[in-house]
């Protein structure tokens, strides 16, 4: 039994030496896992409450200019394909999923706080009352004031080569932080975001933020992908219905939510303002839903964007 603790605590040893570990008393609330390259935590936030953070990171040496790291909303349901995607490719980077212990606090955390909130009508003729809303901008002071500085105490970070990935609301959230702390990270990737949410408050974000960096220039260059799923608007076809009443009402209710002309609207008027040092990355992927196309996405960007940090490592 001795053999097997000394056996034990030499591992988990070897694997804070190998990461750059150290003490960090924000990782230190509640510890649930640790494997050959993932560890798994509660932590607190001050202002806000208890988070799940989930991290990946490789066995090997880091670059010299430190590790990319990769920001996850909604951790849970993506964290496994992101890892697996950096793991086929032999890629290097940190990965960070971000979810909640017990409760969801998703609607509270990523829906921005719109001056006067304008309530969505479902097809139905029910009206979407959000269970909470307007925490957007606390969540990004936990992003930015108690997780990031945690972690690069922890590794050893690329402040060069920060990407945040959400969907759905989260990809509202990452919208809503490059307009309005565009150089919180560098790299934004906002899959299927929810521009519909009251009355599409988040364009007028986007015109503020076209207005400010037109005149005074982005002090570092920001990378953004926008994209929706195809049939994000319109039926598939495969879709199951117990009557054509309800058919019909989900064929409404995506109409009235206009996922890809609301992406479209977005991406024209990004592509017209032509911001200084904003890159811009629009796709629309066939064939694909709401449900299925965050891991398209999150496959296609992750691959290309640490392909192409590869290539400054060689």
């Amino acid at each position: 039994m001795k053999r097997l603790l000394i056996g034990s605590f030499l591992i988990i040893l070897g694997m804070f030496i190998a990461t750059g570990c150290t003490k960090n008393v924000f990782f230190q609330a509640s510890f649930l896992h640790m494997s050959n390259d993932t560890t798994t935590d509660i932590v607190h936030s001050k202002k806000i409450g208890n988070y799940k953070i989930t991290i990946y990171y490789p066995n090997t040496l880091r670059p010299a200019n430190g590790w990319p790291i990769l920001y996850l909303l909604d951790g849970d349901s993506v964290f496994a394909q992101a890892v697996a995607t950096v793991k086929r490719q032999n890629h290097q980077a940190i990965i960070v999923a971000i979810d909640y212990p017990d409760k969801t606090r998703r609607e509270l955390d990523y829906l921005p706080h719109p001056p006067e909130l304008t309530l969505e009508i479902l097809s139905n003729g029910k009206i979407n009352i959000p269970d909470a809303y307007g925490g957007a901008d606390n969540f990004l002071a936990f992003m930015q004031n108690e997780l990031k500085p945690a972690l690069a105490q922890r590794f050893e970070i690329d402040p060069s080569k920060q990407i945040v990935f959400g969907h759905s609301i989260g990809g509202l959230w990452v919208l809503h932080t490059l307009f309005t702390q565009p150089i919180t990270f560098n790299y934004y990737i906002a899959s299927s975001p929810s521009i519909w949410f009251s009355d599409r408050y988040i364009l007028q974000e986007a015109v503020q933020f076209i207005k400010q960096y037109q005149k005074t220039e982005l002090t570092k260059p920001i990378d953004l992908s926008i994209s929706v799923g195809e049939f994000e608007q319109s039926l598939s076809g495969r879709e199951l219905f117990s009557s054509d009443n309800q058919r019909q009402l989900r064929l409404q209710h995506l109409q009235n939510r206009r996922m890809v002309d609301n992406i479209q609207e977005l991406e024209g008027l990004l592509t017209k303002a032509n911001v200084a040092k904003l890159s811009l990355y629009y796709q629309i992927y066939l064939n694909q839903t709401h449900q299925t196309v965050a891991v398209e996405v999150l496959n296609d960007r992750i691959a290309y964007l640490l392909h192409s940090f590869s290539e400054e490592y060689q």
